[in-house]
Formats: C-alpha cells, structure tokens, sequence
C-alpha cells in the first residue's frame, strides 16, 4: 500500500515538534509495511525535498524569498492563529494552496490513497483529484471543524471539503460530534487519535521528579494559561519550593510574562519558548504534573506524551481531552476556571500515594490505547476500507 499523506504541519527537521504526530503517524505506517510520501509545508531553512526515516518528503516552495515565507509564524497554533495574529501573511495563503494542489497532484499519482491533515490540505487533495484520481481520507484535528467554520464563508468550504472526502477520522468523541454537527453521516467517519512512541517517552529510570509543574503548548488565547498563572498564587502558597515551567512560543508570550509579573510569580515561573521534541521528552519526564488548561481543544499530543511518561495530569473537561484524562490517571477541571484548576493541583501534589496511583496507571493507558502501533492499525483499516469500497470501521 502506497499512501500520500497532505498537511499543512511537518517537522522542519527530525527533533521540530511542529507537526511531530503527523510525522509520528507516518513513521509508525512506514514500520507497518505502508510507503508514505508527505506533502508538506515548506518553510524558511526546511529542504524541498528529503528522506526522513523512509518517508519521501516533499515541501513546495509557495514564495519569494524563501526567508519571506510566513505562514508558520503561528507556530504550534497553525495557520488559524497565524491569519489571526498575523494580517499580513494572508496574502501568502493563496500562493500556498496553490504549490500545495500542484505537489498534491503529481505526489498521489502512483498512491493507492491521499490521506489529508485538516481540511485545508484536504480542499487542496480535492482540488488535485482531476489528476491524481485517488481518494482522499481526511483527518480533522480541531481548529478545522472548531474554528473555520464559524465563519460564513469557513463554513461553506468546511462542509464543500466534508462532502468531498471519501472517509473523515476525528482525534475525538467530541471532534466527531462536532463533524457529524456539520452533516457528516456516521458511516462516513471514525474516531482514529493521535498516537505516543511509549519507547520514547518513558517515566524516568530513576524515578526522580522535579519539583516543577509543567505546560507545553501553544501561547495562544484558546490554551488558558492565563487561567493557569491566575491559579498559581494559591498552589505557590501551599507548596513553597513548586515552579511552573511554561515550553511553547506564541503571540501571548509577552501579556502573559506582565500577568506573572502582576501576579507576583514572575521568579517562579519560567517560559522556556521552543523545544525539541527531546527536550519536551525530558522535562515531560521530570514534571510532577502536566497542565493543559485549554479552553478548546481537539485532543492534545502533549496529554498522551504525559501518560507514556508516566506524568499526571490536570486539565481543562473540554474537546477531546476527558477522552485521554480519565479519573485514574488525573483530574478534570472546568475551563476557564483558576479556583478549581488550584484546587485540583493542590490536591494532586499533596497526596504522594494518589500521585502514585495516577503515574502508574498513566503508563498503563498509553500503552494499552495511544501507542503509534495501535494507531497505526487503526489508520491502515481505514485506508483497507476506503480502498475496497466498504465502511471502514
């Protein structure tokens, strides 16, 4: 089976987390016997085209010059935040679909499936189609089904984009929903998450822990860190020698620095912008706990990379997220919400024997439902299903 996977994310490099889970999908198909090639976005310092782990991928240049290209100035956020934040990048858009559809053409010619990564890469596979005559899966991951079609004109290409594909996944129950919402028929869609390498991403062999609470993720408004550092003065209080530690880069950064800065914490919080994918490994490792404090969310990379390293979690009973936190392996909170977030902090970290219940059974369910093996073959029995003409289940 040949498969053309279209996404807008893709590391630039091998330890770039943009995009880690459409790369880590595509590793785990290539170690399943599946050649995958990748259209992807190109960026200023990415190649146009190289091998990654045995994946041919492909990234079309879409402007000049190259140092010029902005559409992933939105970073983790992606090009909904980058239209938003950054106005003068709309311009690029077009170019960008443009390269996009003619790399999608002739890269799913000799691909049995087009497997697209929201549904902007999906409308350029679709755009493609006339030539490369392949069907197209799409996977929505949140923003797409969330965000653009709360617009007029998002909505109609949204559900244009739905029609259009042969099968839909969803990350999630709530994603799902939220596509069915739109009109797609349940026949036509499947719950499919993103996937952890638990090889990878592991409780420390030491079993030590920092005293450090940690966010990874996205400076944008949609994350809640705001209501993380409005909780934090009350945790601080009642665990003198805590930090927070903040990994992610965005448009926020610098409101939310003046917010610890007003709030007093500023000294025991430290924003460490970007990391590698290593890096994020590691500090993951190290945290006593792991906060997602989103106030939308489609389903959370960094929530499955927590339980593989056996780190509990403290988020936001929105999205996709009560999908992965369940009770044994950490504590729902309402979004948007300081009061309940310290709370449920507090009370994590003073119970050392309920910490250790959770890191334990943290581990357990990523291995036993989000390893990349299992996604993997999830994934493959949907492309078996669209490619046989039958409803994938």
């Amino acid at each position: 089976m040949r498969i053309c996977i279209v996404t807008t994310a893709f590391p630039r490099q091998r330890e770039d987390g943009q995009g880690a889970f459409v790369y880590g999908a595509a590793r785990a198909l290539v170690r399943s016997g599946v050649a995958v090639r990748v259209v992807a976005m190109h960026s200023p310092g990415s190649l146009s085209r190289e091998v990654m782990e045995g994946i041919e991928v492909r990234r079309p240049r879409y402007w000049w010059p190259e140092s010029a290209e902005a559409l992933r100035r939105g970073g983790a956020g992606g090009l909904p935040t980058t239209w938003r934040e950054y106005p003068a990048a709309r311009v690029q858009v077009l170019p960008f679909g443009a390269a996009h559809t003619l790399a999608a053409a002739r890269a799913a010619r000799d691909c049995d499936l087009v497997h697209a990564q929201w549904t902007l890469s999906a409308a350029c596979a679709l755009a493609a189609r006339p030539y490369h005559r392949r069907p197209v899966v799409l996977t929505v991951q949140g923003s797409d089904i969330l965000d653009v079609p709360g617009h007029p004109l998002g909505l109609h290409l949204t559900r244009g984009v739905l029609a259009g594909c042969r099968h839909i996944t969803a990350l999630s129950a709530a994603l799902a929903q939220a596509t069915r919402d739109l009109g797609v028929a349940a026949e036509r869609l499947s719950v499919v998450p993103n996937g952890v390498d638990t090889g990878r991403f592991i409780p420390p062999e030491d079993g030590r822990r920092d005293d450090t609470v940690l966010y990874v993720g996205s400076l944008i408004a949609r994350k809640g860190v705001r209501y993380l550092l409005e909780a934090m003065p009350a945790v601080f209080a009642r665990h003198p020698t805590l930090r927070l530690a903040i990994v992610g880069e965005g448009p926020e950064e610098q409101r939310l620095r003046a917010q610890a800065d007003a709030l007093g914490i500023a000294p025991r919080v430290a924003f460490l912008g970007a990391q590698t994918q290593g890096a994020v490994r590691d500090r993951m490792q190290r945290a006593r706990a792991l906060v997602l404090p989103s106030v939308e969310e489609g389903l959370g990379v960094v929530l499955l990379e927590a339980l593989a390293c056996g780190t509990p979690i403290v988020a936001s009973n929105v999205g996709g997220i009560p999908d992965v936190v369940t009770t044994d392996v950490g504590r729902l909170v309402p979004p948007a919400s300081p009061a309940p977030l310290a709370e449920a902090l507090d009370a994590l970290l003073s119970d050392p024997c309920d910490w250790e219940r959770a890191s334990l059974a943290a581990r357990r369910r990523a291995v036993a439902h989000y390893d990349w093996t299992r996604v993997a073959a999830q994934l493959i029995a949907v492309y078996e299903g669209v490619l046989r003409g039958a409803t994938p289940r």
